[in-house]
């Protein structure tokens, strides 16, 4: 087999979990926000050289989650969030990261009452 086919076949049988989120909802313009901080981003990187790893584990959406958190003591939530995997392999020096780039904010209580029908119609 090729070096490239196999490096192409090693790289497309490989999964691993990046972590997970608390909540993730699709829009949030429905979800009460007080926007903090726009176009934040954060990382958690895991290097190795000669395949010795410099760090233990896997990059971990929960710590750049928490990097981004950290930047203001009142937020609670990114939203807009996109999420990238990037990785560098050289067979030398290789370095996995995980991206996560959002609005920092934190949720407001809003509260929706119920209006009859005829409301607002004079």
């Amino acid at each position: 087999m090729k070096p490239a086919l196999a490096s192409l076949a090693l790289a497309l049988g490989c999964a691993s979990s990046l972590g997970t989120l608390g909540v993730v909802h699709p829009d949030a313009d429905d979800v009460g926000l007080k926007l903090l901080r726009p176009d934040v981003s954060a990382s958690s990187c895991r290097s190795s050289v000669l395949g010795v790893p410099l760090r233990a584990g896997e990059p971990d959406v929960r710590e750049a989650l928490a990097t981004i958190l950290a930047l203001d003591r009142e937020g609670d939530v990114v939203a807009n969030t996109h999420i990238a995997w990037r990785r560098l392999v050289t067979g030398v020096y290789n370095r996995r990261c995980v991206e996560l780039r959002g609005d920092l904010a934190r949720t407001v209580t809003t509260v929706r009452l119920p209006m009859p029908a005829s409301h607002g119609a004079h």
